[in-house]
This record gives C-alpha cells, sequence and structure tokens, in this order.
C-alpha cells in the first residue's frame, strides 16, 4: 500500500502509533488522517490530527464533513477506539459505561460509514480494517461481559458491511487479537495479565506490532480478495 488517504480513529492509542510508524515509512506514505479524541500531543507532526468525541453524535458527524471538505474520501479506514479494558463481575455491569463504549466503538463507526462508503464504494479499491478482540471467537473471558457485548456488535456491522458491498472493491475485515501490552490494560491487575501470558503458547501477550503486521497485510493489495474474516492474532491461543 502506497500513496492515498488513510483515516485512523483511536490513532493516539499505543496501536494507532505503531501503525502510523509503520505507515510513515512507506516510500510513497498515505496521507494520516489521525483522529484522537486527548493524546494529541502524542501523534507525529507527519500526520493530520483531527480531535473529535466518538461518544458525541454531533461530533462524529462533523468529522466526517469535515474530512470530505479539508480533504478528500479515504479510500482507507482503520477502526480501532475504545475505553480502557476493565476485568469485574457481571453484577457489577455500568449501564451507563457501556452505552459509551457502544457509542465510541459501533455508533461512531455506523455514523462515519454511512458518510464515506458512498464514495469509497466507486473507488477502484477501499479497505476497512475494525480492530476487533478475540473475546468474540470460541468462549469469551470471564468478568469481561460489557466489553464481549460491544466487540460482538462490531463484528455483526463488520461482516453485514462486507456482505453488503462484497460487490464492490471494498474490502471490510477485522483482527481480533488476545491481550495486547499497551495503556488499554492499565485497569487491569497485573496477575491477570501475567495469567493471560502464560496461557498462549508463545508465552506473551501480543505487542502492539504483531497487531499492526495484521493490519498492514488486511490494507495491503495482497488482501484485495478477502473481504469479511476476522483475522485471529493471539500466538496461538484461539484459532
Amino acid at each position: 500500500m502506497s500513496g492515498g488517504i488513510i483515516l485512523i480513529t483511536g490513532a493516539s492509542s499505543d496501536i494507532g502509533l505503531a501503525l502510523i510508524e509503520c505507515l510513515a515509512s512507506y516510500p510513497e506514505p498515505p496521507v494520516i488522517l489521525a483522529h484522537c479524541n486527548s493524546g494529541a500531543d502524542r501523534l507525529p507532526a507527519t500526520v493530520h490530527p483531527l480531535v473529535c468525541d466518538l461518544g458525541n453524535v454531533d461530533s462524529v458527524a462533523a468529522l466526517a464533513e469535515k474530512i470530505l471538505a479539508e480533504y478528500a474520501c479515504p479510500d482507507q479506514v482503520v477502526h480501532l477506539p475504545a475505553l480502557k479494558l476493565r476485568y469485574e463481575r457481571f453484577t457489577k455491569f455500568d449501564w451507563q459505561r457501556f452505552e459509551t463504549d457502544l457509542r465510541i466503538q459501533v455508533q461512531s463507526a455506523v455514523i462515519l460509514l454511512k458518510r464515506l462508503l458512498p464514495a469509497m464504494a466507486k473507488m477502484p479499491s477501499a479497505r476497512i480494517v475494525f480492530v476487533s478482540s478475540s473475546v468474540t471467537r470460541g468462549v469469551p473471558p470471564k468478568f469481561m461481559s460489557m466489553y464481549t457485548v460491544v466487540k460482538q456488535a462490531q463484528l455483526g456491522l463488520m461482516r453485514s458491511l462486507a456482505a453488503e458491498y462484497a460487490e464492490t472493491n471494498i474490502s471490510v475485515n477485522a483482527v481480533s487479537p488476545g491481550m495486547v501490552e499497551t495503556r488499554f490494560l492499565e485497569d487491569l491487575p497485573d496477575m491477570v495479565k501475567e495469567m493471560s501470558a502464560r496461557s498462549i503458547p508463545r508465552h506473551r501477550n501480543a505487542a502492539p506490532a504483531d497487531v499492526v503486521n495484521a493490519i498492514e497485510f488486511l490494507l495491503s493489495p495482497k488482501a484485495g480478495y478477502i473481504t469479511g474474516i476476522e483475522l485471529p492474532v493471539t500466538g496461538g491461543a484461539v484459532y
């Protein structure tokens, strides 16, 4: 992949920053539209920062219009924002937090893609990649009910879009990593992260680069005939 325009939502996350570093190293890097809600100071000077609250409908709609008015419709979209992970029993299900995460991870994607997809569908090659989670595969983990439900909803959106746009040149896919060593896990007890690493055949949790490599493949011309798949990045823990 070279040239073009890529929109990365949640770009100030550790995975977002690793993806930006990867893309910026290309001989002909794309124009990188880097969304963030906070942490704009973490973004490199080579990107175009776009500040937006993805939990706010009007803010997301304004972001879509700003992109089309000031740049052009991106030919790649990588969607990876989420609230920090919590590890707690279902009896502590926080409905307000759940709704916020659902807006950030799912509703924002619906609003953005409703505006962008008509133009993307006319492009000779377009890519959408959701960063999902291995919680959607097999038996979900305990004490992560809110996160699991949101990711299942996001996965349903991805598959629905892939089916609806299968006759176009848009590829819509997801990568589903296991636990990734990032700031996203800051609220988890160390014991949980250590137990996760011990349970993985590779004996470690994923690094941001592991996830970026999978995203990069799905954005590339090599994945042009692949759509509607959920690619596990789990070190052999989940197939």
